[in-house]
């Protein structure tokens, strides 16, 4: 019976962000001479720099995951001891992946 036990305080790793893939636009293939051509390229524009951002986000969640592993990893190791065994090879998180 595990009643009346504390492990202590347990930190919680509040999401960061969240990471949302831009739609991307159509690609009308206007010519320079149409009016909207420049409200097109514009659109394509912002959609690549969002692009951009997004991929940025998803090397940042990345990285706060393969943190949160070696963390849960090595408390793991520390309750469980030479029973703890990780079924795969154990990556050096000292070195960006």
């Amino acid at each position: 019976m595990l009643a009346g036990i504390s492990i202590g305080p347990v930190p919680l790793r509040a999401q960061d962000s969240v990471c949302y893939l831009p739609e991307r636009p159509i690609d009308y293939r206007l010519v320079k001479s149409d009016p909207l051509y420049e409200f097109a390229r514009q659109e394509f524009q912002d959609y690549l720099e969002e692009m951009e951002t997004y991929m940025r986000c998803l090397e940042q969640e990345r990285a706060n995951a393969f943190l949160q592993l070696k963390e849960d990893y090595e408390e793991f190791q520390r309750i469980y001891g030479a029973d703890a065994v990780f079924r795969s090879p154990v990556p050096d998180y000292s070195k960006p992946q």
